[in-house]
């Protein structure tokens, strides 16, 4: 503002009067600051300054609120001791200092506060922010190397647990590890566990990417370096340790024991496996089955299923049954077996045989007869019924005894209670009390009886009864303590009044008959069972309308065709279909009738299981580089039985394939049918990338029959190779390029470049390098790029006794590319003598040494297969001279060309002017050095005057040449 003053005698006016506003708070301008690790930077005014210039005068104190955490705000002098405060004058002095702790942090910072203390006045806290730029200075520090220990054959997962090194100043994504190849097998990513690697990560470890995958020798391991590009740790060595995978059997019972006719469960007590590993599954593959029966799973209630492979995990769970099949012929005990294959992974597949044992002394609660037959009796009430072996049977108490002692011996029965509500009768008399004795033999003879009573209120019936062994044709005797007595009871059931009278309802639902092709098959009530209100079995008879085109009906018994039969008969079963060897499908054509009433026609099916298998499968199935999945179809695996309708083929896969799966709907799977063939859901891949072929073992089964085969599966290249056999020359070196050999589709479907590996070099070639150091030099592989480059070629050698005729060669290779696996091929040629006016299939690099008159510019290029149909003898001798003639013009010409040349340059120094002076050459060794020319000084050069014309001094004239010398080589007048 301005003021006027006056102080009575003078007057100031306009007197202009300044005002600075000082600020509450003391203003602070700070600013970030970038270090080095371990260094330090000063607080000067450039990071730390005061804005007014009030408080930039004044003596303010800056006090450290938050001191940083990692380093210390000190002096320079080196004071050790971290200060809480500083004064203006010393950031001004620029003494005070942040130091960093030399720790492996990226961030720091610390508050400060400033304050006059004279005038009261403070600032705001304010925080200075520290960047601290990472310093690589420690060397990666190695914490675990416990190594690895795997099953054998198989891979695992390298972890941080087992291989881990830390480096404070370097993320686990730049410590790289660099190992030599692992001597007991190849350290690979999961993604890709076919191929090598010699370096990985930790970032890669902890990640779980690392793998190293065993093959060979149980002890060994791979040595190591890790760095982080600028430090390099020690050599190391991780230890790999394989161990074997085996399988041993670890079953409580060692024997099967069945009861006739019965399904019993393969129970873990058994037939337990385990491996030395936990987790590892045990698959069971049939190799022999049962002779008396059948191994079947359960599928669902009472539905089983015929199986010829299982799993510990199936036996443990009781799905697994053996299923005994009745025989024709009675017996006592029968021994029966089967023979299994275990695997289980890497682990060497063993053998184990399971023993059965079918016996009648076998303990099961769903049979209470241990007889041959014992099904009772059902008679009408106040009538007699004859009991025959059909209902009462012990003959298999004979089969208890050594065969040489059957003969001697008989089954007598003892009545040890007898019937309540009727008698019993043997022939036309009633049995005795006191001689309570009847043989299987009156038995079969229909003598045995039982004749009801008549009671109004009529209960059933039954008697009770011993069977054993007695001597043929001599009265009950003292029994041995070893002798088989069984005491049973026979049970009668008693028919009330008739009703009124119904007609046979046949209650089968499924009228279907299988035999074996060539056999015979007993129909049982599964097959055949009508029943009637009012009548017994032996009363619903069965008539045959027409018969079966397959085979015939015959009596179990006597053999001999029959047309009727009764329910009772198919229930006792003496009712046999007897097969007549041919596959074709039938069926029988029947009426049930009581005697009163007839049925409508109803109809058996009969249906063949064929005996054998017929197994077509093609050589080998190839799956092509780079696809996904190969189709199996009809002409790669068919299974059929010949007949004129095929049954349903089941394969079930009996090992493990090391690198291919075979799988349904693109999973992979253990098992598959034909029709799934048929429908294309049935595909082979390979799972790893490892080996160019594989094999699977099958075994193909119908319900009758099955086979065993081996597929073969095999990668075949991505690589175009040309068509036909292309023709090369002997004596000479073919480039090999894209013409020949083509992996250029592998290389854009795998985006890798592909390699090829010689593995059979040509009969009569070699493959070199062409071109470079390391030109002609022999070469065992090369990559799509050599091919592309020019730089692979191919030696033919000069064979004298091939004569002019081709010669059929080949070589065979292995391709290979990132990511799929490798596949085997070949390309065949043939070789034939050289012939400039010909034309071959590979461009030539040089020719036989006999035709070194010749161009090298001769036609080469080619891709004629056919060598001999492309020559006209006359056209080829006419190519001949001209390609002698042509060279040799052009040479003349040549020649004439640098004769005339040469003769002008001649002619021009010899008449030319020089302004040069020859200095001579001292010859040494014979030798004339090169010519040395310079300027003629014009100091020295000889004055030139006029003289009179007078004669000459004639004592001057004695010492000049009256003729010129002769010129040496290199001189020339000057």
């Amino acid at each position: 503002f301005t003021v006027d003053v006056n102080n009575g005698f003078t007057a100031v006016e306009g007197l202009r009067v300044a005002v600075n506003i000082v600020p509450g708070l003391i203003p602070i301008q700070a600013h970030n600051v970038s270090i080095r690790e371990g260094s330090g930077v000063a607080l000067t005014r450039d990071l730390l300054n005061i804005s007014h210039p009030f408080y930039a005068s004044a003596n303010i104190d800056f006090l450290v609120e938050t001191p940083p955490q990692h380093g210390s705000i000190r002096y320079l002098d080196g004071d050790e001791d971290e200060i809480s405060f500083f004064t203006w004058d010393e950031v001004k002095q620029g003494v005070i200092y942040y130091l960093h702790d030399s720790s492996e942090t990226t961030e720091d910072s610390f508050t400060l506060s400033a304050s006059v203390f004279e005038i009261g006045r403070r600032s705001e806290h304010f925080t200075i922010g520290v960047t601290i730029q990472p310093v690589n200075d420690e060397a990666p520090k190695l914490i675990h190397n416990t190594g690895l220990e795997l099953v054998s054959g198989e891979d695992a997962e390298i972890t941080a647990n087992m291989l881990y090194s830390d480096d404070g100043d370097t993320p686990p994504e730049d410590l790289v590890y660099s190992i030599e190849p692992p001597t007991n097998g190849i350290v690979a990513l999961r993604e890709s566990p076919g191929d090598s690697i010699e370096n990985f990560t930790q970032a890669q470890i902890n990640h779980g990417e690392v793998v190293f995958v065993h093959k060979g020798d149980p002890s060994g391991g791979f040595t190591f370096t890790v760095t982080d590009g600028e430090h390099t740790s020690p050599l190391r060595h991780f230890l790999v340790m394989a161990r074997q995978l085996t399988i041993s059997m670890d079953s409580e019972e060692e024997e099967l024991v069945v009861f006739p006719g019965t399904r019993q469960p393969i129970t873990s007590k058994i037939l337990k496996a385990v491996t030395n590993e936990d987790g590892d599954d045990i698959t069971y593959a049939v190799l022999r089955a049962p002779r008396f029966g059948r191994l079947i799973s359960a599928k669902s209630k009472n539905q089983f299923k015929e199986i010829s492979s299982f799993t510990q995990a199936e036996v443990d769970s009781g799905s697994i049954f053996y299923e005994h099949q009745m025989p024709e012929d009675p017996f006592w005990v029968v021994r029966d077996s089967v023979e299994l294959l275990l695997s289980s992974g890497q682990a060497q597949a063993m053998d184990h045989i399971v023993p059965i044992t079918v016996s009648f002394y076998a303990e099961n609660h769903n049979t209470s007869s241990q007889l041959w037959r014992n099904t009772g009796l059902e008679v009408p009430k106040g009538q007699k019924k004859v009991i025959d072996s059909s209902r009462l049977d012990a003959s298999n108490l004979l089969s208890s005894v050594p065969e040489s002692e059957r003969a001697t011996m008989a089954v007598m029965y003892q009545v040890m209670q007898f019937p309540v509500h009727g008698t019993l009768t043997l022939g036309d008399l009633d049995l005795p009390v006191d001689n309570p004795y009847f043989l299987q033999e009156d038995v079969g003879k229909g003598e045995l009886g039982y004749s009801h009573n008549g009671d109004p209120e009529p209960p059933n019936d039954s008697f009770v009864f011993r069977a054993r062994l007695n001597p043929a044709g001599r009265g009950p005797q003292s029994l041995a303590p070893s002798a088989v007595v069984l005491e049973e009871t026979f049970k009668i059931n008693i028919a009330g009044r008739r009703r009124e009278p119904t007609p046979p309802e046949l209650m089968t639902v499924d009228l279907l008959l299988e035999v074996l092709q060539g056999s015979t098959a007993v129909l049982t009530p599964q097959h055949l069972k009508a029943v009637d209100e009012d009548s017994s079995p032996s009363e619903i008879l069965f008539t045959v309308t027409r018969g079966p085109a397959n085979g015939r009906l015959v009596d179990t018994e006597t053999r001999e065709p029959i047309q009727k039969f009764t329910q009772d008969d198919v229930n006792s079963g003496r009712v046999t279909f007897v097969s007549d060897g041919s596959l074709a499908t039938s069926f029988l054509e029947f009426t049930v009738s009581d005697g009163r009433h007839r049925t409508e026609s109803h109809s058996l099916h009969i249906g063949v299981l064929a005996r054998t298998l017929q197994l077509a499968l093609a050589q080998e199935i190839q799956v092509r580089q780079g696809e996904d999945e190969t189709l199996v179809t009809e002409a790669m695996l068919k299974a059929s039985t010949g007949g004129p309708s095929e049954e349903e083929v089941i394969y079930t896969i009996t090992n493990i394939p090391k690198y291919a799966a075979v799988m349904v709907d693109r999973q992979p799977t253990s098992a598959f049918t034909q029709s799934q063939i048929r429908e294309g859901r049935v595909s082979v891949r390979f799972v790893k990338s490892t080996s160019p072929r594989d094999s699977v073992a099958i075994v193909a089964r119908s319900r009758a029959a099955n086979a065993s085969a081996v597929l073969n599966v095999t990668v075949t290249p991505l690589v175009k190779l040309p068509k036909g056999k292309p023709v090369l020359p002997r004596g000479t070196t073919v480039l090999v390029g894209p013409g020949l050999l083509d992996a250029s589709p592998l290389a854009n479907k795998t985006k890798a470049m592909p390699t090829f590996s010689v593995t059979r070099q040509p009969r009569n070639a070699r493959f070199v390098r062409a071109g470079g150091k390391e030109d002609g030099q022999p070469i065992t592989a090369f990559t799509q790029r050599d091919l592309e480059d020019g730089h692979v070629a191919m030696e033919i050698q000069k064979d004298d006794g091939a004569g002019d005729g081709d010669q059929a060669d080949k070589f065979e290779f292995v391709l290979r590319a990132h990511g799929v696996p490798p596949a085997e091929g070949a390309l065949p040629f043939k070789t034939a003598p050289y012939d400039p006016s010909a034309s071959y299939g590979a461009p030539i690099l040089k020719v036989p040494s006999f035709d070194s008159t010749l161009p090298p510019s001769v036609p080469t290029t080619a891709s004629a297969s056919d060598r001999g149909s492309q020559r006209k003898p006359s056209v080829s001798r006419q190519r001949n001279l001209w390609a002698i003639l042509i060279p040799i013009l052009i040479i003349l010409l040549l020649l004439l060309l640098a004769a005339a040349l040469a003769y002008y340059l001649v002619r021009k120094n010899k008449t030319g002017k020089h302004d040069v002076q020859t200095v001579a050459a001292k010859p040494k060794n014979g030798e004339v050095k090169q010519e040395t020319f310079r300027k003629t000084d014009p100091a020295n050069s000889i004055q030139m005057s006029s003289m009179d014309a007078k004669e000459p001094d004639p004592e001057l004239l004695q010492h000049c040449r009256t003729t010129n010398p002769a010129l040496k080589k290199n001189q020339y007048w000057v």
